[in-house]
């Protein structure tokens, strides 16, 4: 980075970004070990280290990393807090609105207090919310459609800028309590927002308004692409705007598998595309007025896509490069970059960690900086250009992304490399000609030509990537590497940036003159040395090179004063802390946040994994493939050894199929009910026969369940068993006994209760959704049930409420696995009766995810979020 303002530029971001991922109750510490750094620094001399032309360039630096530090910390301040309210009297006015398959989406502006009374449901950590915390905030807008498919009264007529009056439910959600889980406050606060409000009422006109002239461009678009297909037209909207919203989840899936999502984020090459087509188009018009109508251009062009961060970063870098033009030279790319990151930045510290402007950010570097160096690689170079520049820049891309993509989603796309070489020119083709229609609209006999010709090579590319995304390995899971992967990675590509003979020589360099500050430290004058007069000028600026005078740099223990067994014993003590031999006795058991349902992991000390249960599943959520998988692939789980299921409801087996298919399980349990799971009789939720089991709405095992369990080896458990996780941990089957039939719900009373023991005698008692019948039936068989750790059964339902089996447990905490429900749990009784007790109550709804650790002699209890 011979570029200065590169080097700062680089220095404030990284500082916002130490900033934005630091909590706000450890700044103080990252800012004391900060300042102790630089300390150590003045006292070191940095010229000693970077040459005297450098050292007020370390100071600028420190202070850029202190400043963005600190300003990316009060970026947490767009967070809004977490509250819910049911029912809210709402005024305000309308600022983007669109209807699709699913009912309307829109953002909405609360321009009036808005009346909070103690009927209102309120929950959320908003200490005594007022009419007016809610005043000029902007929410995400949802309105469902009633039984028969219609929107509900007067919403089909509203449009952006009209002033509107409803009842709907605010929900400002809670920052995610389990590792991998999509940040909504995130989401929001990036894009100026403070939360959803969904509706299910009708909504009353009180003033109609002006819509914005990029929605009144963008309805038109619709109108103009309503008589063609709507599966082609959705996705012809979702490459010109970045609106999914109308696109169907298997088309999606199809361009995900194949690594071509990114055309739905209007992000960098769109405005590429478009900054290239405008040039060219105006190529007979002078250069400023030139520059400035392609500006407009690119502007305008943000506000249809919505300013979503990777188009705003894409549009300071196109508007600095035009800018450049003007002058004697060209604008430095990298600067421009820095310089968009910077300015978005300062609009919203917390875009930093926005997954879709650190996707965009990389994808661009990389373009930049590595596509030169790639095209330089022997074999590559005498390619033709234009096929040169095409493989070097989609390989750069997805070089400098790759880490982030595993991180992210934890998949990898194997087919992607030659799916964007064979697409990415035809997506750019489709880009130009609709693009062209949209600035052309007023001339519909040309603008639908062109619409017609981008939807018919947009069909041949989806039928394409749809026949990619269906081979087999097309793409993987990938369970997270750690943060040696990002090491190797990225140190890789430093040495393929810097050279390898560059980068050792600098690191011999660095570790001679360090070597030195140590003899002096340790007050142990180093041994005579002769000088050579060689200056180097490199990336670092100028490096003084000493040499010994028998021409080598020799560490020896005494020249530092330390011996030879201290260095030993030291590297001894090292390794101790550090050595796997060392992990504590731990068996670990995690309540996984996954909504109204009930996850949890066992994991013991020998590395034995199990899991109970495996969330809900309904039409729209699925929380085997957004929750559970994300989860376990973060924590390197690559495999289970039996996934038990307790009974077949929705919200403890919907997951199960997804796991299944994505994560090697070993063996399946389920309990001995009296029914056959896998018989057209069990299958609901589209299954021919009714199902045994639809009270609670979803039906009971799905057809993809049911096929996947038909290949499985599965285990019927029953009161007596014991399976032996491994010489430390056993896990007891204490129900279902006796089949129990008749009862309110057969299959709650039949679930699995499991005691979890180790060695030491700790214990935890998982109980399903057991009810009062089971419990009786429990409590009167003589088998031991206590516990320290006592799962609360059917998420605290008041029917699961037996206090004379209750009272013979006396657990250090309890937990209950709980989401947003319409059942009341959990019930009032049942908190009522463990605060009487003086029981901690943990909540997954409240907490997060819930992990607990025993060692034998204690039990710990980490939260994913704060109450």
């Amino acid at each position: 980075m011979r570029d200065a303002w590169v080097r700062r530029l680089c220095a404030l971001l990284i500082g916002g970004l130490i900033g934005v991922y630091t909590p706000e109750t450890m700044w103080w510490i990252v800012l004391g070990l900060f300042l102790l750094v630089l300390i150590r620094i003045v006292l070191w001399k940095p010229q000693d280290f970077f040459g005297p032309s450098l050292r007020p360039e370390i100071f600028i630096l420190c202070a850029s990393i202190l400043v963005g530090f600190v300003f990316g910390q009060t970026g947490k301040h767009d967070l809004a807090p977490p509250l819910t309210i049911s029912q809210a009297h709402l005024v305000g006015e309308l600022r983007d609105w669109s209807i699709n398959d699913d009912g309307a989406v829109g953002v909405f502006k609360i321009l009036e207090p808005v009346p909070i009374q103690a009927s209102f449901s309120q929950e959320g950590t908003l200490e005594n919310p007022r009419a007016t915390d809610f005043l000029e905030k902007k929410y995400r807008l949802r309105v469902y459609f009633d039984s028969e498919g219609n929107l509900p009264e007067g919403w089909e007529g509203v449009r952006p800028g009209d002033k509107v009056v409803f009842t709907g439910k605010i929900d400002q959600p809670k920052s995610p309590g389990t590792p991998g889980q999509f940040d909504y406050p995130l989401y929001y606060a990036v894009r100026g927002l403070s939360g959803g409000i969904t509706v299910q009422g009708e909504v009353e006109l009180l003033t109609p308004g002006e819509a914005p002239m990029s929605w009144l461009v963008r309805d038109r678009v619709r109108e103009r692409l309503a008589p063609f297909p709507l599966a082609q037209t959705s996705l012809l909207e979702g490459i010109l705007f970045g609106d999914t919203s109308g696109i169907s989840e298997e088309a999606l899936e199809s361009y995900r598998i194949t690594g071509v999502y990114h055309v739905f984020s209007a992000s960098g090459s769109n405005v590429a595309f478009l900054l290239f087509l405008c040039w060219s188009i105006l190529f007979l018009i002078p250069r400023f007025p030139r520059v400035g109508v392609t500006i407009i251009v690119l502007i305008f062009y943000s506000t249809l896509c919505g300013g979503n961060p990777p188009i705003l970063r894409a549009t300071i870098m196109a508007v600095f490069a035009l800018l450049g033009r003007l002058g004697k030279g060209r604008g430095n790319s990298l600067r421009g970059l820095l310089l968009a990151a910077l300015l978005l930045f300062v609009w919203r510290p917390l875009i930093l960690k926005d997954i879709g402007f650190q996707l965009s950010f990389m994808a661009t570097w990389g373009i930049i900086v590595l596509s030169p160096v790639i095209m330089m690689f022997k074999g590559i170079r005498s390619w033709p250009r234009f096929i040169k520049s095409a493989f070097a820049m989609t390989c750069a891309a997805q070089v400098a992304t790759l880490p982030l993509m595993i991180n992210a989603f934890h998949r990898l796309s194997i087919i992607g490399l030659l799916a964007n070489l064979l697409v990415l020119f035809i997506l750019g083709v489709i880009f130009q000609l609709g693009v062209l229609g949209v600035f052309l609209l007023f001339i519909p006999q040309v603008a639908l030509p062109l619409f017609q010709v981008s939807l018919w090579l947009l069909y041949g590319v989806s039928e394409f990537l749809s026949l990619l995304a269906r081979l087999q390995w097309a793409d993987v899971w990938v369970v997270n590497p750690g943060a040696l992967f990002w090491l190797c990675w990225y140190g890789w590509i430093l040495v393929l940036l810097v050279g390898k003979a560059k980068l050792g020589f600098m690191l011999r360099v660095w570790v001679r003159n360090l070597g030195r500050r140590i003899v002096s430290i340790a007050g142990r004058a180093p041994a005579p040395v002769k000088r050579i007069g060689v200056m180097v000028r490199g990336e670092l600026g100028r490096l003084n090179i000493a040499e010994e005078n028998d021409g080598k740099f020799a560490f020896t223990g005494q020249k530092f004063g330390i011996t030879k067994q201290r260095a030993f014993a030291f590297l001894l003590l090292v390794l101790f802390l550090w050595s796997p031999w060392n992990t504590p006795n731990v068996l670990q058991v995690t309540f996984i946040d996954v909504g109204q349902g009930d996850c949890i992991l066992i994991e013991t000390s020998q590395g034995t994994q199990v899991m109970v249960d495996a969330g809900p599943r309904t039409d729209r959520f699925d929380a085997g493939e957004k929750i559970i998988i994300p989860y376990l692939l973060q924590q390197g789980i690559k495999s289970l050894d039996a996934l038990i299921l307790t009974h077949p409801h929705s919200d403890h087996v919907g997951g199960a199929g997804a796991v299944l298919e994505t994560i090697p399980v070993g063996w399946v349990g389920i309990p001995e009910d009296g029914r056959d799971w896998l018989s057209l009789d069990s299958v609901g939720g589209g299954g021919s026969g009714k199902s045994q089991w639809d009270g609670w709405g979803e039906g009971g095992l799905d057809w993809n369940l049911v096929r996947i369990l038909e290949t499985m080896t599965i285990e019927r458990l029953t009161r007596g068993d014991a399976l032996v996780l491994d010489s430390d941990s056993t896990l007891k089957v204490l129900a279902p006994g006796r089949i129990l039939s008749g009862t309110e719900s057969d299959e709650n009373n039949n679930s699995l209760v499991l005691r979890l023991e180790n060695e030491a005698g700790q214990s935890v008692l998982l109980t399903g959704d057991m009810e009062e019948e089971s419990m009786e039936e429990l409590y009167r068989s003589g088998q031991v049930y206590d516990a320290d750790l006592f799962k609360v059964p059917h998420h605290g339902s008041r029917y699961s409420m037996m206090t004379d089996l209750l009272d013979k447990i006396t657990p250090q905490a309890v937990i209950i696995p709980v989401g947003r429900n319409s059942f009341g749990h959990p019930s009032p009784e049942v908190l009522g009766y463990w605060e009487e007790r003086h029981v901690p109550i943990f909540r997954t709804d409240e907490h997060g995810t819930i992990q607990v650790k025993l060692d034998g002699r204690s039990m710990e209890l980490v939260t994913g979020r704060e109450k």
